[in-house]
């Protein structure tokens, strides 16, 4: 029941956003759907078809990519950081190895799921900036996910 009550805010809340009105940004789940959102208009405007939001893997629930999108001819994993502008760290330098560790085996498990449908694809990592208006958007591309 909880789960449904936050989908469903969720979808409100994007709707309002694809109206260009802003919600205000109380708490750290908001903001986070409030980033992965801009994000996903950032790469609409750059032409990326959008396969799969919040895909979670079936071999371990924990294992989520937040975006998985396509560029042309290339499979992009995407990770969104959304922090406000008075963090002390970047999205970028905010991926720590327990991070990166668990987003390469949720890399793995789609291409396990999905066997040679995808033979050619990449990480980016994608920054938003929470600022007084919509936030700043920054496109790191083909990011390594190794030390």
């Amino acid at each position: 029941m909880a789960l449904a009550k936050f989908h469903i805010h969720r979808i409100i809340f994007e709707f309002l956003w694809g109206l260009r009105i802003k919600v205000p940004l109380h708490d750290t789940q908001v903001k986070g759907w409030f980033g992965e959102w801009l994000a996903r208009d950032f790469l609409i405007g750059k032409k990326f078809k959008i396969i799969q939001k919040n895909w979670h893997s079936p071999y371990d629930f924990r294992r989520e990519i937040d975006l998985i999108a396509m560029n042309d001819e290339c499979l992009v994993f995407i990770e969104v950081r959304a922090r406000s502008q008075s963090a002390i760290n970047s999205g970028y330098f905010s991926l720590n190895y327990r991070k990166k560790k668990s987003l390469l085996g949720a890399f793995n498990d789609f291409i396990k799921k999905h066997d040679g449908e995808y033979p050619i694809y990449r990480f980016d990592v994608i920054e938003v900036d929470l600022g007084s208006n919509w936030g700043k958007v920054f496109h790191h591309e083909n990011v390594s996910l190794f030390p």
